[in-house]
C-alpha cells in the first residue's frame, strides 16, 4: 500500500515517525519528570489510616488544588500516600502537616496540606504519621457498628439493665445524701467562681514569667551543676587531706614513742638552759650594752691607721681564764 502513496504524505510520515520516537526518547530520558508517573514533586505522607483516600484524589493547599495522590499503600501500621505537586510555585515548609478531608457528599476524599516551618520540604521527603490526621470513615464505623451491636447478647443485656435498676432502688436512700453533698460542692465551687477565675488567671501570669525566663532558669541550674561538681571535687580534696593528716599523726605517735627516752632529756637540759639564760637575762644585756661601746671604740682605733694596739682586761687572770680552759679540756 505504501507504493500507492505520494511522495509527500510518505514525507509526513516520516516526520511524525520520527518526532514520536523523539519524544518517547526524551520522555524516557526524563521520566522523573513526568506529573503523575514521576517522582519529581513527589512527597510521602503517612496516615494512621486511609480514611477513604485512593489514587486519583486531589492535593489541596487552602482550598486549591496544586496536586494529586499517585499511589496509596498499607504498610504494617499505617499507611502511605504518594502525593504529585503539580504546582512548580508551592514552596512547602519542612514541619508541614497533612490531614485528609471530605470534599464532596458522597465521600469524596482528598489531602490538604498546610505549611509550616522555615525550610523547604524537598521532593522525596516523608512527612510522619505524627504530623498527619485521618477522619473516621462514616459508613464503616456505622457497618462496625451494626456488626458489634449484632453480637450483644440481648437477654445478658436485659438482665444487667436490670440488677442495675435493682442496685439502685437499693441505694436510693443513700444516693439522695450523695446527690446533696455533690450540690454543695458544686454551689461551694460556683459561690467561690470568682476566686478560681483569679487564682488560674495568677496561675497562668506565673506560668508566663517562668515561660519567658527559661533561659535563666537553664542557666542557672546549669550553673548550679558545676557548684555541686566543685564542691564533690573539694570533698575529696578535704578527705585526701584528713586521711594525709591522719596518717601523719599515726607516724608522729609511733616516732615520738620510739625517741621518747631520747627526747625526754634534751627537752630537759633545753628547759635547764631556758631557765639560766632567764636568770641572767640582766648581765646578758648589760654585757651587750657595754659590748656595744667596746665596739665603736675598736672600731675607731682600727681606722686610724694600718696598726693598731688592743688591750683586754683581765684575760690573763685565772678566772677569766678558767671556763675557756675546761672547756678546752673536755
Amino acid at each position: 500500500m505504501s507504493r500507492n502513496l505520494s511522495p509527500d504524505r510518505l514525507a509526513l510520515r516520516g516526520l511524525v515517525g520520527t518526532l514520536a520516537l523523539v519524544l518517547v526518547v526524551l520522555a524516557a530520558m526524563n521520566f522523573n519528570s513526568l506529573p503523575l508517573v514521576g517522582n519529581r514533586g513527589v512527597i510521602s505522607v503517612e496516615f494512621a489510616e486511609a480514611g477513604g483516600l485512593k489514587e486519583g484524589d486531589s492535593v489541596l493547599i487552602s482550598g486549591a488544588e496544586v496536586g494529586k495522590v499517585r499511589n496509596v499503600a498499607i504498610e504494617v501500621d499505617h499507611v502511605v500516600a504518594d502525593l504529585v505537586i503539580t504546582d512548580d510555585s508551592i514552596k512547602l515548609g519542612e514541619r508541614t502537616e497533612a490531614q485528609i478531608i471530605t470534599v464532596t457528599l458522597l465521600g469524596r476524599a482528598a489531602v490538604e496540606l498546610e505549611s509550616r516551618g522555615s525550610g523547604v520540604l524537598e521532593a522525596g521527603d516523608t512527612i510522619p504519621v505524627d504530623r498527619t490526621s485521618a477522619p473516621y470513615n462514616l459508613t464503616s464505623a456505622l457497618n462496625q457498628l451494626t456488626e458489634t451491636t449484632a453480637e450483644i447478647d440481648k437477654q445478658q443485656l436485659a438482665a444487667a439493665l436490670e440488677q442495675a435498676s435493682n442496685s439502685l432502688r437499693a441505694a436510693s436512700p443513700d444516693l439522695g445524701p450523695a446527690l446533696d453533698g455533690i450540690s454543695s460542692l458544686s454551689q461551694a465551687v460556683s459561690s467561690n467562681d470568682e476566686e478560681l477565675r483569679s487564682l488560674v488567671a495568677r496561675a497562668s501570669d506565673v506560668t508566663a514569667v517562668l515561660a519567658s525566663r527559661d533561659r535563666q532558669i537553664a542557666a542557672l541550674l546549669g550553673a548550679g551543676r558545676s557548684l555541686l561538681a566543685e564542691l564533690d571535687r573539694r570533698q575529696q580534696v578535704v578527705i585526701s587531706l584528713l586521711a594525709g593528716a591522719r596518717e601523719l599523726s599515726q607516724q608522729l605517735r609511733v616516732l615520738l614513742e620510739d625517741t621518747d627516752d631520747v627526747l625526754g632529756p634534751a627537752l630537759d637540759e633545753l628547759d635547764g638552759v631556758v631557765a639560766t639564760l632567764n636568770r641572767n637575762r640582766v648581765n646578758l644585756k648589760a654585757t651587750i650594752t657595754g659590748l656595744l661601746g667596746y665596739a665603736t671604740g675598736f672600731n675607731e682605733a682600727v681606722a686610724t691607721g694600718p696598726w693598731f694596739d688592743a688591750y683586754i682586761q683581765n684575760l690573763t687572770s685565772p678566772t677569766t681564764l678558767a671556763p675557756i680552759l675546761s672547756g678546752v679540756m673536755r
